[in-house]
């Protein structure tokens, strides 16, 4: 199972659409954003990429119930908040925002999750606890990096794939 992994879009338009177009090329299952989204315009064009999404709300998501809404919508769709686990097929994801790496690792050493994505820190990580992938796939706005990035992850061979957007 191939997993999309975008955080931190802040309302970057342009990034939002390219990221959609490698999801696309690299025909995830999988659609997970953990957080920082921020309008519910910029949340309406996931919306054009088709598989199965779940959203988590950021710290700097402003108005979480028409984000809801709109995300809503689709069926497709799920918002989940402020943390959550989200269980496709075999595995189990953890998916959070905000948390800091103790937290992350513990949930990723409890032996439960194939996946603990997370964001936030606008900083890639891409590793392993045990059989547990640990992933923040850094910032997709580029804002504060200057790196527009996202991840790809393959929950069988359990292992990730951080992929720039130009």
């Amino acid at each position: 199972m191939k997993v999309g992994i975008v955080s931190d879009s802040h309302d970057n338009l342009s990034a939002i659409e390219k990221a959609l177009d490698i999801l696309r090329f690299e025909n995830v299952d999988l659609m997970i954003h953990a957080g920082d989204i921020i309008s519910p315009f910029a949340a309406k064009i996931f919306l054009e990429l088709n598989c199965p999404m779940y959203f988590t709300f950021g710290n700097n998501d402003g108005d979480k119930i028409m984000l809801e809404k709109v995300l809503s919508y689709d069926r497709r769709c799920r918002v989940v908040w402020p943390r959550s686990t989200i269980e496709v097929g075999a595995f189990k994801i953890a998916l959070l925002h905000g948390e800091d790496e103790e937290v992350v690792e513990s949930l990723a050493s409890d032996g439960r999750f194939r996946l603990v994505a997370y964001g936030h820190w606008h900083k890639v990580v891409n590793r392993q606890i045990g059989g547990c992938l640990i992933v923040n796939p850094g910032e997709l706005c580029g804002y504060l990096t200057g790196r527009s990035t996202l991840a790809i992850a393959d929950l069988q061979k359990k292992e990730a794939e951080i992929v720039e957007v130009k």
